[in-house]
């Protein structure tokens, strides 16, 4: 091979490198700069204060009691087996910024409700971010959902992703899907007989899907026009 070939493709190695590792270390610290904005207090509707603060470490045994409080229906639809203590020391232990940022409501020093924004930091689908909610069933009709559903979508347009996914269960969430259309999410899959309950009863899986470039862009387009 000429030596100068080999000089090119060993300066593009160590080049591409640098672009790789230089983009993920970005993206952690943006994710970081982002975390420094918590604690946050929100207020429900009817006035109850709560703090919203990312997940850490400590928090097992309240989170776990959390998820006891919901409903054992609810608990068999999630997509990991909250029963078992090393799956939430996992979520706490998991600092893994370039994947999955966790967010946790507080009143009281109990946790009422636990948020995932999930996104990948490579490939096809990198400008996705898949969102998983769980809210203690006595705070469900006080708009904390709405609260960390509207937290999860700042975080996502501040990380630059351009698409939310939230899956849902048809017929089990209808409640969850009316209220989040009213935040500009739509309906743009069903999987027919996707999941079961656990007497072996079919129900559909819904793709919920919100477009957030069209939302940053806007506020690209009025700042620009501002100024």
């Amino acid at each position: 091979m000429p030596r100068n070939l080999r000089v090119s493709r060993l300066i593009f190695k160590v080049y591409g490198s640098f672009r790789a590792g230089t983009g993920n270390e970005m993206e952690i610290q943006k994710s970081r700069d982002m975390l420094k904005n918590y604690p946050k207090e929100i207020i429900l509707k009817d006035g109850c204060g709560v703090t919203l603060r990312p997940l850490q470490r400590g928090d097992e045994p309240r989170l776990q009691k959390m998820y006891e409080r919901l409903p054992e229906e609810d608990r068999w639809f999630l997509e990991s087996d909250v029963s078992d203590f090393e799956t939430i020391r996992q979520w706490t232990e998991n600092n893994d910024l370039k994947k999955l940022i966790s967010v946790v409501a507080v009143l009281e020093g109990e946790i009422i409700a636990h948020a995932t924004l999930i996104r990948k930091y490579h490939g096809a689908s990198s400008h996705v971010g898949k969102i998983r909610i769980s809210v203690d069933p006595a705070f469900r009709e006080r708009h904390l959902g709405t609260w960390i559903l509207l937290e999860l979508n700042n975080l996502a347009i501040s990380l630059g992703l351009e698409t939310l996914l939230m899956p849902l269960v048809g017929g089990r969430d209808t409640h969850v899907t009316e209220g989040i259309k009213r935040l500009d999410f739509r309906e743009e899959a069903v999987l027919q007989d996707y999941l079961k309950d656990r007497e072996g009863n079919p129900y559909s899986l819904v793709i919920m899907v919100k477009r957030l470039k069209k939302v940053w862009e806007g506020n690209l387009s009025r700042q620009a026009h501002e100024s």
